[in-house]
């Protein structure tokens, strides 16, 4: 039987100014999967994400954590957090010490690590990231793209068992995205759980191993990659593309040149159906 690491009934969020930001939404996140949160600017993807990690706290409805109900006094929130990282879409949220060693030390220091256990796990973090030459820099004297790398090191160095990245990719250019995606699918193991939000449904479709999908602060979809991308009116809902993988496929299929079958998940599936199909 599936095992959820989160169990959301419920739940709605209501600023001070009024605005709801999440209405009544009802969730359940299995352990171990590969998740990508997709969504138009204002779907509430970032609130929820604060959700997970006990910055904010419900108007109304429940959050369940490893089958617990979440309680949001200090020693809760510090166990919590040692189990749930998140990575913030503005890495400026983040990054706070006077270095960039200083700042990827700083989680693990709370954690109440030996201090050389400590220095191992920030020096294989900074090594990941490929963060290392700039150890003494700065951390206010970094690139957009660099911060973000710090700030995942940052994470990364408290492996914890929940990751929730806030677009990891925004901002970085193609090589560094590749980079990041390489490392999550590093880390992720059967008792890793990766969620991250992003605007790129090229990467969510050839990445997760499930979708979830937001609009107006609800759930509208929770499934496989593949079906969503066929549902022509969420996406029009949600204000979502077709991966070009997709439509690719899709047109090669109405000329007949492949029958209609699932849709390949990366550019190299798709060469590979190409090649088996000129052997026929």
């Amino acid at each position: 039987m599936a095992e959820f690491i989160f169990e959301i009934d419920g739940l709605t969020h209501q600023f001070t100014d009024g605005t709801i930001a999440l209405k009544n939404l009802s969730l359940t996140i299995q352990q171990g999967k590969k998740i990508a949160l997709l969504g138009n600017n204002g779907a509430g993807k970032s609130t929820l994400f604060q959700h997970l990690n006990g910055l904010l706290q419900p108007t109304s409805g429940c959050i369940q954590f490893k089958g617990k109900k979440l309680k949001y006094d200090r020693k809760a929130l510090l166990s919590l957090r040692k189990q749930v990282g998140i990575v913030f879409q503005d890495p400026d949220s983040q990054l706070f010490s006077a270095n960039v060693q200083q700042d990827i030390s700083f989680g693990p220091m709370n954690l109440g690590w030996a201090k050389d256990e400590v220095l191992l796990k920030v020096e294989w973090a900074m090594k990941q990231t490929e963060v290392t030459e700039l150890k003494d820099k700065p951390t206010h004297f970094l690139s957009l793209g660099q911060k973000k790398r710090v700030a995942i090191a940052g994470v990364l160095a408290m492996e914890p068992d929940v990751w929730i990245l806030d677009e990891p990719t925004a901002g970085l250019d193609s090589y560094f995205s590749k980079q990041i995606l390489t490392l999550l699918d590093h880390i992720h193991q059967p008792d890793k759980t990766i969620i991250l939000s992003t605007h790129d449904v090229n990467l969510a479709y050839q990445w997760a191993d499930e979708i979830i999908v937001m609009n107006d602060g609800k759930i509208i979809y929770q499934g496989d990659p593949a079906t969503i991308f066929h549902h022509e009116e969420l996406l029009h809902q949600a204000h979502l593309e077709k991966p070009w993988i997709v439509e690719v496929y899709q047109s090669l299929s109405e000329a007949g040149i492949f029958s209609v079958e699932a849709s390949p998940r990366s550019k190299e599936e798709l060469f590979q159906t190409w090649n088996l199909k000129s052997l026929e």
